[in-house]
């Protein structure tokens, strides 16, 4: 069977699905147009990206020449593939078999002009993308290069996923660096972030809310982009306009944080998982998105700041006594692991460039002069978040 190329697979979605409805959003200094042939899906994703949200006046619109990124985002029944997908490698600690994909060729006439089709397993998403990084259109067709088909309605998280998946794309080919991990910043124009990363499960979002709770600006939930300093300037920690999404654990598990989470659980929900034990709740895997200024007020998220420093969680359940010690990545370089975020499917090696995968090296260069501090022994996140803001200098 022959393989379709990109810029044919993305008209054909394109022509199939006229989209009639869009919203602008502002990504710091990008112009993200996001348009679908669903009102009700854009009034969704307007209510949840309201702190970005420009202007309306690209509802309707044909694709503006002034966006940076331009997604068509279309509502419809489930889609077959129209290539042969292949497994996606089984990564430990997720379910096996969750994306499958295919990488599509370009025109003979269009250098790098290919793409990539990924199917999400479980809801029946398909997202057919290309080089986000390098521009909105295929300048030889004028074919939207990121696309979204399917039961949009009901996705609404895939679709928050596939807009950041593709503006982070578009940030590491500037030369950004991707790290795992949630941020945090003093308020006020001059402050400073840090960034809280961790091993799988220790509570890197909790973290950031608690510090968020005790005053701090939200920057990011689990994915940052570390800005590398040039002249005169230091690193900036730069977070994608993703708000948390909570396990009940999170929520009803903290005293400190569960009267400011209450609004991101239903009031059923909120019933049904009061009466479980710690260890019970703990378990609870079932997430609500936490919208920020609904939870700590308006105002409280954005999207960059100098960063100050790195927060590493190596704590566990029941460790004991909290520990916290500044200490030399160059010197630790098992805790640059938890940093380090290798990207997925829904990023292409090619677009990137270099900065796909980042060594060791590329790793501490970007992190150069920035301090790291580890927080060890059990997990404790009233004094995990004293000793971040001892750290932070107040």
């Amino acid at each position: 069977m022959s393989i379709p190329c990109f810029a044919d697979v993305a008209q054909g979605y394109a022509e199939r699905f006229p989209a009639k409805h869009g919203l602008s959003l502002r990504l710091e200094e990008l112009r993200v147009a996001v348009r679908s042939n669903s009102a009700a899906v854009v009034d969704d994703l307007r209510g949840y990206f309201a702190g970005s949200v420009e202007d309306d006046a690209a509802a309707g619109a044909p694709t503006q020449p002034a966006a940076d990124l331009d997604v068509l985002l279309l509502d419809a029944p489930e889609q077959a593939p129209p290539v042969e997908l292949r497994v996606k490698p089984h990564e430990p600690g997720k379910r096996p078999d969750k994306e499958r994909f295919a990488d599509l060729p370009g025109h003979s006439h269009e250098p790098g002009g290919g793409g990539r089709v990924v199917r999400k397993q479980a809801t029946g998403m398909l997202f057919v993308f290309g080089a986000g990084g390098l521009g909105v259109t295929n300048t030889a067709t004028n074919i939207v290069q990121n696309i979204a088909v399917g039961p949009c309605a009901a996705n609404r998280n895939q679709l928050v996923n596939f807009l950041c998946a593709r503006y982070m794309e578009r940030r590491v080919a500037q030369g950004w660096m991707l790290g795992h991990a949630a941020g945090v910043a003093r308020p006020g124009p001059g402050g400073r972030a840090l960034a809280l990363c961790g091993f799988a499960g220790m509570g890197k979002s909790t973290l950031a809310l608690h510090l968020v709770a005790r005053g701090l600006n939200f920057v990011s939930n689990d994915r940052v982009l570390v800005e590398p300093a040039d002249a005169g300037n230091g690193p900036v920690l730069h977070g994608i306009p993703k708000h948390p999404r909570l396990n009940p654990g999170t929520a009803l598990g903290n005293p400190e944080l569960g009267a400011l989470l209450s609004c991101a659980l239903p009031a059923a929900a909120r019933s049904a998982y009061a009466s479980l034990a710690p260890e019970a709740l703990r378990a609870v895997e079932h997430k609500y998105d936490a919208q920020i200024d609904a939870c700590f007020g308006p105002g409280r998220f954005r999207l960059a700041a100098p960063l100050a420093g790195v927060v590493v969680l190596n704590w566990e359940h029941g460790g004991g006594p909290l520990h916290a010690r500044q200490v030399r990545l160059r010197q630790r370089l098992d805790l640059l692991e938890a940093l380090r975020k290798q990207p997925g499917v829904f990023f292409l090696p090619w677009a990137m460039g270099p900065r796909a995968r980042l060594t060791d090296g590329q790793c501490l260069e970007a992190l150069d002069g920035v301090a790291v501090l580890e927080l060890s022994g059990g997990s404790d996140f009233e004094a995990g978040a004293c000793a971040c803001e001892e750290f932070m200098g107040g």
